[in-house]
């Protein structure tokens, strides 16, 4: 079947054009009888007007609220409309009272140790803030006992997690936003099966958006007669259910209770270089062994209780397990149903407290006014920012959207690389030589307000030295974006940036 045969056959095109029928059938026939009907176009007129009342006054970033008001004011019927079914970034009650009932299950078995948070403070007042920000607002605790490594490239990620994988004795548990079948897929699968066989718990979770194009629907029903339970996040339906747009983007293995991997590697190929898509796929990961592993436990079974309903044993497989002291580490999650915008402001923080240097790698780079404000802040402030995006995108509109944002930047300060072998997929912020958040939210509007991600912040650990050595690597083969780089674009692409980067908020 050729390439567009496929995309036209494929679940996500099929069930994409079904929503958009019934957007259609909903907006069209009110536009044309608004035209010829006075009143009912005066009532559209004045819903919109009331509509627009509402987005300004929501508790919303300035960008999402301009990015509505323009199709909302300008299109009253479809703008209205369409703002109703997709505009409203808070969930359902449905979903609302699920999450809630997950976050909760899993009661007091993590809470914050006051000991550790007062070394911190003793140590850096600014560092201390930093961990209790995230810990009072992700249910998280600070962890000392855990030996941390930072993965770098995909290969050495998939070659550690495959030894951990063989030695699991109790349990695996698996959450991935994509899994594709391949070399990768396969060894691991082959393990998972063989440990299944030998009486050891497996679980896996995956977003049905990440997997659409590459597995079948009916893959839970495949993995089952291999001894493993799977669950599908957010199965995607013909449905005008705006919780479609909430993603599981996270990424975790966790083997036993003991040891637990997260960044932003998934499981396909061309994570680890073995199938080539955008040049050379950069890529990390960081591994945790220890008591730190205990959150990341928790955050699993939270999300396995969200999505299946089923109720979870947490003390069974949140065990306690000690490492060798590696500084301080404080496992989280970002989940939508909580407007605190944790992952931002995380990075906000990590920005602002910066003395000599932030260094950060992202794959997307489309921000919101205050972190654009909090970079430049720092750049005027004597510290040296350095952003690396790629090279090569895998998203044109998307790369668009990245290079939009870096004039501004550059222009105040902030120094802008694109990774030239290829595309860097690596999530993460490094600052003076003693601090690093490594994870999977990327610097983009879906990642901070829609998306569930998670990520680890790491205080005087082994990984902060080595996520610093690689992105000193990474620099070295990336190239710095000039100042005068948009003097010769032409017109149309200005015009298309322009417009992109109003409507980046709800893309």
């Amino acid at each position: 079947m050729s390439r567009l045969g496929k995309i036209l056959s494929s679940r996500l095109f099929i069930v994409s054009i079904l929503i958009l029928i019934q957007i259609l059938i909903i907006v069209i026939p009110l536009t044309f009888l608004s035209a010829f009907f006075v009143p009912l176009y005066l009532f559209f007129d004045a819903f919109s007007f009331f509509i627009a009342l509402s987005i300004v006054n929501r508790n919303n970033n300035p960008d999402f609220k301009i990015a509505w008001l323009i199709p909302v004011l300008c299109f009253p019927v479809g703008g209205a409309l369409l703002y109703i079914m997709f505009g409203r970034s808070h969930l359902n009650k449905k979903n609302t009272v699920k999450l809630k009932n997950a976050v909760g299950s899993s009661g007091d078995i993590i809470t914050p140790n006051t000991e550790l948070l007062g070394r911190i403070n003793a140590e850096n007042a600014h560092l201390y803030r930093e961990a209790s920000y995230i810990i009072n607002n992700s249910r998280s605790n600070v962890y000392e006992f855990t030996e941390t490594q930072f993965l770098n490239p995909g290969i050495l990620f998939f070659e550690c997690l495959v030894h951990d994988l063989k030695k699991a004795e109790h349990y695996i548990f698996l959450e991935y936003f994509i899994i594709g079948e391949g070399e990768m897929w396969g060894q691991i699968l082959s393990i998972l099966k063989e440990r299944a066989a030998n009486g050891i718990e497996v679980r896996l979770i995956y977003d049905d958006i990440g997997t659409i194009n590459l597995l079948p629907v009916d893959y839970p029903e495949q993995l089952k007669e291999y001894g493993i339970s799977a669950v599908v996040f957010n199965p995607y339906k013909p449905s005008l259910d705006r919780f479609m747009n909430y993603r599981d983007h996270r990424k975790f293995a966790i083997i036993d209770g003991k040891v637990a991997f997260t960044g932003g590697i998934n499981i396909a190929d061309e994570y680890i270089n073995r199938k080539e898509r955008f040049g050379f796929w950069e890529d990390s990961s960081v591994r945790l062994e220890g008591d730190a592993v205990k959150k990341v436990v928790v955050l699993y079974l939270e999300m396995w209780y969200f999505a299946t309903g089923e109720m979870q044993n947490y003390t069974k497989y949140a065990v306690e397990h000690k490492a060798k002291h590696d500084g301080y580490v404080i496992p989280f999650s970002d989940e939508p149903l909580f407007r605190g915008l944790i992952h931002e402001n995380a990075y906000i923080n990590v920005i602002n407290n910066a003395k000599k240097y932030v260094y950060i790698c992202t794959p997307y780079l489309i921000l919101d006014d205050v972190m654009e404000s909090a970079l430049i802040r720092a750049a005027k402030s004597g510290v040296d920012v350095k952003i690396i995006t790629p090279h090569h995108p895998d998203k044109k509109y998307v790369f668009e959207l990245t290079q939009a944002n870096y004039a501004r930047l550059i222009a105040d300060g902030v120094h802008i690389y694109e990774f030239v072998p290829g595309f860097i997929h690596t999530k993460m912020i490094i600052s003076d030589d003693a601090t690093a958040i490594v994870g999977t939210c990327n610097f983009d509007y879906r990642s901070f307000y829609l998306h569930f991600e998670n990520g680890v912040w790491m205080y005087r650990c082994k990984a902060v030295a080595e996520a610093y050595e690689s992105f000193l690597k990474a620099l070295s083969v990336s190239e710095e974006i000039p100042s005068d780089f948009e003097e010769e674009m032409s017109f149309g692409r200005t015009l298309v940036r322009s417009v992109l980067k109003v409507i980046s908020p709800m893309l």
